[in-house]
């Protein structure tokens, strides 16, 4: 039997959890030192309502799990060079996407909150676009990630040394679909809506909510004027993108241990040790599932 090296992951910790030290590095530095910079410009403004600042807020949180995963997923792959396991797709894509809807968010509101206090009658002429492009922008980022997702959500083992690749399980075509359309039609649906009521508010066919800017009352500038679907977009856009990722990880990680089983008959003994252990640290699915069969 030809004998194989196996290269077992320097940074694998047999601890079941990671010190604060030991998941933070530069990139996941990087983003938070430039959000919070970015961040406590706006706040030097003193606004007064905080709920357009809690946009950039939430969809950084998001672009901050992922950065966390794909920054540390690898601590929890005890073979590294065998193993692709992305039932979420690519992590490090959907924090970058995610990082930048947030700092166009967070130099929207600096934009905004700034002319409220050195042109305030500019507003007036500049809020429907504000009100329009924000919502845009945040949602733009929940629907960005999972546009693509199909290319890179796999589960897959990589057996160089002999040649033999084997894709455990990717999302197929139809489940695909169904997510693409969802997400496009929601996207679309709740931004059209938004300009819609918006204009209605903007020629006084409907009233809306008063929100105040820091420089709202110079020169008796009035404070912009929300219709309804901002709150809506601010909570339905990321929920509805955690349901589809959700549904995406669940699909992928649908694997019976026959069909892995059924794979490994072929392979060395310690290439299939080493397999079932990492399938069993990755998930406990398949631990339990292993252990079953």
């Amino acid at each position: 039997m030809r004998s194989f090296t196996i290269k077992m992951s320097e940074n694998n910790s047999n601890e079941g959890f990671l010190r604060v030290r030991e998941i933070i590095n530069e990139t996941l530095l990087r983003d938070v030192f430039i959000f919070v910079v970015f961040y406590l410009f706006i706040l030097s403004q003193s606004w007064t309502n905080i709920f357009l600042l809690l946009f950039p807020i939430i969809t950084f949180s998001f672009s901050f799990f992922f950065r966390i995963i794909n920054s540390n997923k690898h601590r929890f792959i005890l073979v590294t060079d065998l193993i692709t396991y992305n039932p979420l797709g690519l992590e490090k894509k959907h924090a970058n996407r995610l990082n930048f809807a947030t700092l166009l968010q967070l130099i929207l509101l600096f934009w905004i909150g700034a002319e409220s206090f050195y042109h305030p009658h500019l507003i007036q002429t500049y809020d429907l676009f504000f009100i329009i492009i924000f919502p845009l922008f945040f949602s733009f980022g929940f629907y960005w990630i999972l546009i693509d997702v199909w290319k890179y959500a796999t589960i897959a083992i990589r057996l160089e040394k002999i040649n033999k690749d084997k894709t455990i399980s990717m999302l197929n075509v139809r489940r695909f679909r169904l997510i693409s359309i969802v997400n496009l039609i929601t996207f679309i649906l709740l931004n059209l809506l938004n300009i819609f009521f918006g204009l209605l508010i903007e020629n006084d066919l409907l009233s809306g909510f008063s929100y105040y800017l820091p420089g709202t009352g110079i020169e008796n500038s009035s404070p912009l004027t929300l219709s309804i679907f901002p709150f809506i977009i601010i909570w339905f856009s990321p929920i509805l993108a955690s349901v589809l990722l959700f549904l995406i990880y669940k699909d992928l990680n649908r694997i019976t241990p026959a069909d892995l089983i059924n794979f490994f008959k072929e392979l060395p003994e310690e290439i299939r040790k080493q397999l079932n252990d990492n399938f069993a640290k990755i998930n406990n699915k398949f631990k339990h599932d292993f252990k079953t069969e």
